[in-house]
């Protein structure tokens, strides 16, 4: 698998930096977010400027698996182009962390390491950081793919995430949300109202539960729709959440 990184300006491998992993949409890979929403230069800006924290940023290539263990699936329903198969969860959470904890100089704990992603990857990096809270102390859905009942001209898709309705309980968001120990984790949501997937509607649903459970959320819809021109402009906000001092 391919990732791009991000060194801060003057990385020294003396200093222990914290990392933020971020996941790329459907049908994109490791160049999403490095360089193609320009992550590394608004990163180097507000370095300079001491606006946020020196990091380390990783995009990963996540294939089009919405980050989760697909071979765990109990049963095989067709799909077509759907997504990718295997067992992505685990190498998000354990084979790249890992491999970047051996090979960079970070911060090896879950206060300084963060996650979030836009669209299918904002989905992947909520639902990995709420099944394991341990390992991330932040994490952000960006016009993250948060279905509700309407699966838009999506084929199989919901069927090969949900091939029984027991996996939405275990896999879904808006129901971890419900079930899951999110104590001590930040959650940053946006989500453009011209969203033609209407992700803000799951946006909202999950900001008021993880609100009524008193946990640290934020939500912040915005004019724009479901496309690079409105995530680019919002760089800044998401790299303040994540690493402002």
């Amino acid at each position: 698998m391919k990732f791009n990184i991000y060194l801060p300006p003057g990385y020294n491998a003396k200093t222990k930096y914290p990392v933020l992993y971020v996941l790329h949409g459907y049908a994109r890979n490791e160049d999403s977010w490095l360089p193609g929403m320009e992550a590394d230069k608004t990163a180097d800006r507000l370095v300079k400027e001491g606006r946020i924290e020196p990091l380390i940023i990783v995009s990963p290539a996540v294939d089009n698996s919405y980050g989760f263990n697909s071979s765990d699936q109990p049963a095989k329903r067709p799909c077509a182009d759907c997504a990718d198969e295997g067992r992505y969860g685990d190498y998000l959470t354990k084979d790249l962390i890992a491999y970047v904890d051996a090979h960079f100089s970070t911060a090896a704990d879950r206060s300084r390491r963060y996650i979030g992603g836009i669209s299918m990857g904002g989905w992947a990096a909520l639902h990995n950081s709420f099944l394991h809270p341990e390992l991330y102390s932040k994490a952000g859905g960006h016009s993250a793919a948060l279905y509700m009942e309407e699966w838009f001209n999506t084929g199989g898709l919901r069927h090969w995430m949900y091939p029984i309705p027991e996996m939405r309980d275990w896999r879904d968001p808006l129901l971890l949300a419900d079930t899951e120990k999110l104590e001590g984790l930040s959650v940053y949501l946006d989500c453009g109202e011209q969203d033609n997937y209407k992700f803000y509607e799951g946006s909202e649903l999950l900001y008021r539960k993880l609100k009524a459970r008193n946990i640290d959320v934020q939500y912040h819809p915005s004019s724009g729709g479901h496309h690079k021109n409105y995530w680019m402009p919002k760089m800044e906000n998401y790299l303040l959440f994540y690493a402002g001092k």
